[in-house]
This record gives structure tokens, C-alpha cells and sequence, in this order.
């Protein structure tokens, strides 16, 4: 007999599964507010989901913090949490790059082979890499810089992780994806990340960086839950998961609540 009820559905056995994972127990972890700080957010998915999943669970005021450079992510940040019902006074947008240190970076926004400026067509836009020459102005306008290499970059803004926690008093859940920046952002502000947050979700972008979160992570006392190394296939206990970005998870010992039954 049909009920009207409609099917429950879970997330597939993927990397995005530990994700899921971290967010939802930092929502049952959670006790008198709900902060998430979603760093590398695109349009902002998971602050959206976190925010859905606080009005299912609790209903705790929730301050959703998300940071994304790309302009027409940016843009599309906006009107994804204004289409889900998410107030200005609930959430905190800014538009930039997280670096190690305040300033300005070039962006890639375009890659080799894409005739147009295409954010709907890929993700994994990032701060330039050390090995790109200088560009020259690109014909599609004088905001954008086409490199030897093909690709197209932007200047943008640029904030330390230390900058966007300044207002911030006590973070549940920081999920991070900023592809290949993630050790500098970490490093850069590890003192006021262990002072204020209680759960990194880190997706990474290279063994070498892998083994230096690892490093510095520990000699902070964060405890590791969850590390699968990115470009790799795993065992996990949901199976065997293929892993682009690799991902880790740490909690803060010192900042955890007690469990809720």
C-alpha cells in the first residue's frame, strides 16, 4: 500500500561520506548554538545541509560562516542559502582566497580547453601554483590574466583562517576544502584553531601535506578519527572507497561535549 511517504534515501559509500559523518555528529555534539565554518565553499553545500540538519534535529540558532573566492560561486552562495530559507543575520558570506596571510592572490577561474570562463562546467579553482609564469591580460577583459600554461587566473582577496575566526567565539564544525592551501590555512592559525573549534573536516590535496597536517595537528593534541589519503583507494569499514581528495577529521579533545544519549 502506498503511504505518501517518500522513500528514505542515504549518502553512497564515498569520500563524501566521512563528510556527512562529521557533520552530523557535530550537530548532535552541538549544545546552546550551531557554528560551522565552511571554507572553499562553492555554493555552499554543506552550510546548507548543516543548517537543514539543525532544524530536523534541535532547532539551535545557527551561524553558518562560508568563504568562497570564485565569483559566480560566490554569487550562487547567495542564492542558494536565500532559496533554503537561511537569513542574513543567520549567516556570514565574504568573497576571498584563504592564504596563510591578508593580502591579494591570483586565482584560476578558467583552465585550458574551456573557451569561456566555465564555473558550471568544473570545481577546483584555486590560488595559482609556484611553478606558473606571469600572464598578460586576457582579451575577455583586464580582470583576468591568461598564463602561458593556458589557464586564466584573477586577483582576489586574500584572509588568513585567523581573520575569519576573529568574531567567532566557539566553532562546532570547520569543513575545509581549499585545495592544496589546506596545511598553510591550518598552520598559519593552528593557535586560534585549537582555541575555538572543535572539529576539523579536512579534504586534502597531496601526501606531502597529508603527512605535515598529520605532524602538526598531533603535536597540538587534536585526536585523528578519520584519515584516507587522497588519490588513492582505501578500506574502510563501508567497503572499499576510491578517494580523489583525500580526507581527514580531527576533534579537539579539549573543546568536546559530553555525549548526548
Amino acid at each position: 500500500m502506498r503511504t505518501g511517504i517518500p522513500k528514505r534515501t542515504y549518502p553512497p559509500f564515498d569520500e563524501e561520506y566521512f563528510e556527512w559523518i562529521d557533520l552530523l555528529e557535530s550537530v548532535v555534539q552541538a549544545q546552546g548554538t550551531y557554528t560551522i565554518v565552511e571554507l572553499g565553499a562553492g555554493f555552499g553545500r554543506w552550510s546548507v545541509r548543516a543548517a537543514n540538519a539543525i532544524r530536523q534535529y534541535n532547532r539551535l540558532p545557527i551561524h553558518l560562516v562560508a568563504v568562497e573566492a570564485e565569483p559566480a560561486h560566490f554569487a550562487w552562495l547567495c542564492q542558494h542559502l536565500a532559496d533554503n530559507g537561511i537569513t542574513p543575520e543567520d549567516h556570514t558570506l565574504i568573497q576571498a582566497a584563504m592564504t596563510g596571510e591578508l593580502g591579494e592572490v591570483l586565482f584560476y577561474v578558467g583552465m585550458p580547453g574551456l573557451v569561456e570562463n566555465a564555473p558550471t562546467e568544473w570545481y577546483g579553482q584555486s590560488i595559482i601554483k609556484d611553478h606558473e609564469r606571469p600572464g598578460l591580460p586576457d582579451s575577455r577583459g583586464a580582470q583576468f590574466v591568461e598564463h602561458q600554461s593556458g589557464w586564466r587566473s584573477i586577483r582576489v582577496r586574500a584572509l588568513p583562517f585567523s581573520a575569519v575566526l576573529a568574531d567567532l567565539d566557539r566553532v562546532d564544525l570547520v569543513d575545509m576544502d581549499v585545495q592544496g592551501e589546506e596545511y598553510n590555512v591550518v598552520a598559519a592559525a593552528i593557535r586560534d584553531i585549537t582555541a575555538k573549534v572543535r572539529r576539523l573536516h579536512i579534504g586534502t590535496h597531496g601526501h606531502d601535506i597529508e603527512g605535515e597536517l598529520r605532524r602538526l595537528l598531533l603535536a597540538f593534541k587534536w585526536k585523528c578519527v578519520t584519515d584516507y589519503p587522497c588519490s588513492t583507494v582505501s578500506s574502510t569499514p563501508w567497503g572499499s572507497i576510491s578517494f580523489d581528495d583525500g580526507v581527514q577529521s580531527w576533534i579537539n579533545p579539549e573543546l568536546q561535549t559530553p555525549a548526548v544519549d
